[in-house]
């Protein structure tokens, strides 16, 4: 899954949601720092120019997807396999994600 944050929107979309080995963040156009921090921040418990830490209530509460039990399972299955690497939060429940930038 990509999180993508739209500069030109200021919008977050979520593209392939099923594909949970994809896991990144994808910054689109040209954003000001603190728009590219606001919008972070409705996804992020805390980020850097190349990592963002993504709340994990943030993703299950997803409106299109909170519902459905692949999402969910699928959420709960990619945690699993990533906390070897170090790349899971425990304490504010949140998920390492690499953040590429796109004009």
């Amino acid at each position: 899954m990509i999180i993508r944050i739209i500069g030109a929107s200021r919008g977050i979309e979520i593209d392939d949601p099923k594909n949970f080995k994809a896991f990144s963040v994808r910054i689109e156009g040209p954003i000001g720092p603190e728009i590219q921090t606001e919008l972070l921040g409705r996804m992020a418990v805390s980020h850097d120019r190349e990592h963002a830490w993504i709340s994990e209530n943030a993703l299950r509460e997803w409106p299109s997807l909170k519902s459905e039990a692949w999402w969910q399972e699928g959420l709960s299955n990619m945690m699993a396999a990533v906390t070897k690497f170090g790349w899971i939060d425990q304490a504010n429940r949140s998920i390492r994600a690499h953040i590429e930038y796109a004009p």
